[in-house]
């Protein structure tokens, strides 16, 4: 069945609504392939990516990393690629110089793009046995070193390729919190880079406070002030969940069974990949920083979203409980999620449903890609514009695009 008359964004096959046209995509990524990170990223990239990375090598084929068979970006841009090819095969997937045109065959005016080779960076400097999830031989790796390093790395690809767009597609920054001075540094270092969204592990509590800690607010007053996002992303849980072994023994649950470089996709890490992001959210809700900063800006990106109104609403209700405790807050907890926060259903979720059931959280769920990655589906507008079939125009614009403007905004 046709759902909207014509193929959604593709504005040369029909008529459509302006929203379809200008999609904004608040979740993206690179996916450059093990062979090509030292082009990409310099010496640390040449060096991890003949590290023989099992867990990324040996994904299903359509996010394997270890793909040897290509030799450039060189996919065809067109209808079928950009929709329904996945992985470093993708077009743009590893020259982000072509991902403009890429957006346009999509419909996609505007792009977040988050890190795949960074997020390999991540888990190297956060966890302590990275080898044991990556699945490669520690011998003389130095892993925390090469982590930042890779984040270091991933930040100056960002830096060059925003101004090579032109800011039409927007890789972030990644951030490591360790300490609040080191904190101010890096995110001033990379606006001046010309980044136009922050990254933080959600998993590590910011310079091993919580962030709501008013020693944090001058690194939310400078979000604020310079109107930055601050995003948090699937694959920097991995501290919050620090025991991998809940799952273990349990065949539905085998860690081995994975699709992703982000994190392992079996019903039991997909039921919790939220915890950790909820746990953030609350400390920033309850601890009063959308008080403070009224106008922060805050994506909690692919951890799905049937999480967000359960907790708006059992926030709303704890607070009538605590009343002279939160005595600060000038409003509902629920509305200061649907005020500054953002989140990405998966394109299996009822986001209808959630629509439906918390109305005044509509603006909170933002349309995302995920591209060029497996778990974003094939051709996810026209599955989003089918479960959204019968509500009000305004619904759809605002999933489509005002909603994700929050976090990619002029």
């Amino acid at each position: 069945m046709n759902i909207i008359g014509e193929t959604p964004g593709h504005p040369e096959k029909g008529e459509q609504a302006s929203y379809l046209r200008n999609k904004v995509d608040v979740d993206s990524h690179e996916m450059v392939p093990f062979h090509f990170w030292g082009e990409e990223f310099g010496d640390v990239g040449d060096f991890l990516g003949k590290l023989d990375m099992k867990a990324s090598g040996e994904l299903r084929a359509g996010n394997s990393m270890l793909r040897p068979d290509i030799s450039g970006d060189v996919t065809p841009i067109n209808h079928d690629t950009v929709w329904n090819v996945k992985g470093p095969g993708a077009p743009s997937a590893i020259d982000l110089s072509r991902r403009p045109e890429v957006m346009e065959a999509m419909g996609i005016e505007r792009q977040l793009v988050f890190p795949t080779f960074g997020l390999i960076g991540l888990i190297l400097y956060y966890l302590p046995n990275p080898h044991e999830y990556l699945i490669y031989d520690p011998e003389g790796v130095d892993h925390k070193r090469l982590g930042k390093e890779a984040c270091d790395a991933h930040n100056k690809w960002a830096a060059r390729i925003t101004k090579a767009t032109q800011s039409k597609t927007r890789p972030v920054g990644m951030v490591l919190p360790d300490s609040i001075p080191e904190i101010m540094k890096q995110t001033e270092e990379l606006l001046a880079a010309g980044i136009r969204g922050i990254m933080l592990p959600a998993g590590s509590p910011p310079a091993g406070t919580s962030p709501a800690d008013p020693a944090m607010d001058p690194f939310w007053e400078l979000l604020e002030k310079n109107d930055i996002p601050l995003t948090l992303h699937l694959g920097t849980e991995f501290a919050f969940m620090s025991s991998l072994k809940w799952p273990n023994n349990v065949p539905a649950f085998y860690p081995s069974r994975v699709s992703s470089a982000e994190f392992q996709v079996t019903p039991y890490h997909t039921s919790t990949l939220h915890f950790c992001m909820e746990n953030y959210l609350v400390c920033m809700v309850l601890g009063g920083v959308f008080e403070r900063f009224p106008r922060l800006r805050v994506g909690i990106i692919e951890c799905a979203a049937h999480w967000v109104g359960p907790l708006a609403e059992r926030m709303d209700n704890l607070a009538g409980q605590f009343v002279k405790r939160l005595a600060d807050l000038s409003m509902p907890p629920s509305g200061y999620i649907a005020r500054n926060v953002r989140a990405t259903p998966f394109y299996f979720e009822p986001v209808d449903y959630y629509i439906d059931r918390y109305p005044e959280l509509a603006q909170v769920y933002a349309y995302a890609t995920d591209y060029p990655h497996v778990e974003g589906g094939v051709e996810s507008d026209k599955i989003f514009l089918e479960k959204l079939k019968g509500r009000d125009e305004a619904v759809k614009e605002g999933f489509f695009r005002s909603n994700g403007l929050f976090l990619l905004p002029d």
